[in-house]
């Protein structure tokens, strides 16, 4: 039974990915603080409370044979990264710094980085987006992931850790937290039509994103986890679609049948919000036959119908 271990695994991805994996088998240790968790436990997963931006607690841990970290711990808030930059510093920089070197001390084989389409910045010559393009990131979450990116990549080569990064474009869908309006834009939209008849947008109704359902999120990370052949790589996790924002809130409308009570204005944007790109996922297509399943009204059918359960 291989071990793994999930840092951030009480939050969104991180338990959900959990849960996988106890299905298929694996011994699995979940590194949390309780800062942004969705779930306070997992069953079947051996729980480790610890701040990995403090490296005197991760030398405490005594943990033999781990195979894989999957690394998803973070701020993860484009906004809260202008209003608190040195939470990206501490918790994605450092405490990725610190779990590389957990991973040296304790010889893992593999390091998984959860980063985000934010590295790529504004495109200036094309919109879809392939991993050879230049990186330019706008927001100070997306510097400091690709801040993370050159430490993956540097510090797993010096210590001879296997690799991967996962290039994470808008994720959502069932399990997402509704409540936090600072990530997560069809959560965001998705609530605001639920319980309102107002939908303030931040930003130009003309922005587009690449919106990737959950499961198409976590068929990658496990693709990623079990392959042998295409370590020290990166790879864009999206839908390989263009959605634009008017069409997401229209969608949502539609679904709630609010369409002659709704109103939306545009308010204002998002220090570091870009106009919009979308992935090209012909490599993690080829080289780790993923495959998504979910094109947008599928996954928000589904998302709103879970959302009016909880």
């Amino acid at each position: 039974m291989k071990k793994i271990i999930i840092t951030g695994g009480l939050g969104y991805i991180g338990s959900l990915l959990a849960e996988k994996l106890i299905q298929d088998n694996y011994e699995v240790f979940i590194f949390d603080n309780f800062f942004t968790n969705i779930k306070s436990k997992i069953k079947g997963t051996k729980f480790i409370k610890c701040d990995i931006t403090k490296a005197f607690q991760l030398n405490n841990i005594k943990i033999k044979n781990i195979d894989t970290v999957l690394h998803l711990a973070g701020q993860s808030s484009g906004p809260k990264s202008y209003t608190m930059p040195e939470l990206d510093v501490r918790i994605n920089i450092i405490g990725t710094v610190n779990m590389i070197k957990f991973c040296a001390k304790n010889s893992v084989n593999k390091f998984i980085f959860a980063s985000t389409f934010a590295v790529y910045g504004d495109p200036i010559d094309k919109i879809k987006l392939n991993e050879n393009v230049i990186c330019n990131p706008k927001s100070f979450y997306g510097i400091s992931k690709y801040t993370c990116e050159k430490y993956v990549k540097g510090l797993c080569e010096k210590f001879s850790i296997k690799w991967n990064i996962l290039r994470m474009f808008n994720v959502y869908g069932v399990g997402q937290d509704l409540t936090r309006r600072d990530q997560g834009m069809v959560s965001i939209y998705l609530d605001y039509i639920k319980n309102s008849n107002y939908l303030p947008v931040n930003g130009s109704l003309e922005r587009f994103r690449d919106l990737i359902y959950i499961e198409d999120v976590l068929q990658a990370w496990l693709l990623c986890l079990k392959d042998k052949k295409n370590s020290n790589q990166i790879f864009n996790v999206g839908s390989g679609k263009k959605t634009y924002v008017k069409t997401i809130i229209k969608e949502i409308i539609m679904l709630y049948k609010k369409k002659k009570v709704m109103k939306v204005k545009e308010a204002g944007s998002t220090p570091g919000d870009i106009m919009g790109c979308y992935a090209d996922i012909s490599k993690i297509k080829k080289l780790l036959k993923f495959k998504p399943k979910y094109n947008f009204k599928k996954g928000v059918k589904i998302f709103k119908e879970w959302a009016d359960l909880n």
